[in-house]
This record gives structure tokens, C-alpha cells and sequence, in this order.
């Protein structure tokens, strides 16, 4: 797989999304985390993986590399 993958914390709105929504059209595969469940809207509206959860417990942070490992084999940049 020679598409870029990045991983977008606090993705559910704002900032996050919309720095999701750049790297998605820059053909990023996105892997993103929202507390609020918002960001797996968003994921699944991209094309990518959507995590709920929190960036302040190493938990969450786990699952979504682990996810991200899973899904896409690589993990080229992280916001």
C-alpha cells in the first residue's frame, strides 16, 4: 500500500476535522479519534477509521494505533 496514512486526534469538529478533511482530499487514509463519536461520522464520510474515545487516556490511544496497525499497515503522521 503506497497511500500515506495519518492519524487525527480530536477529529469529531473544529480544527480536527477540518485538518481531516485536507489530508482525506491530499488521499490520506485518516484514522480518527473523537470523544464525542463525531469523528466516526466523519470517518466513515472519508473513506476511513473512526475510533470513540479520549486523547488523554493511553487506552484509547492504543486501540487507535492498533486499529490503524490493523487496518492500513502503517502510520505515516499523526496530529
Amino acid at each position: 500500500m503506497s497511500q500515506k496514512v495519518a492519524i487525527i486526534t480530536a477529529a469529531g469538529s473544529g480544527m480536527g476535522a477540518a485538518i481531516a478533511r485536507e489530508l482525506a482530499a491530499q488521499e490520506y487514509k485518516v484514522a480518527i479519534l473523537s470523544s464525542s463519536g463525531k469523528g466516526e461520522a466523519l470517518a466513515q464520510e472519508l473513506g476511513g477509521l473512526g475510533i470513540t474515545g479520549s486523547n488523554r487516556e493511553p487506552a484509547d490511544l492504543a486501540r487507535l494505533v492498533d486499529a490503524t496497525m490493523a487496518e492500513y499497515g502503517r502510520i505515516d503522521a499523526v496530529v
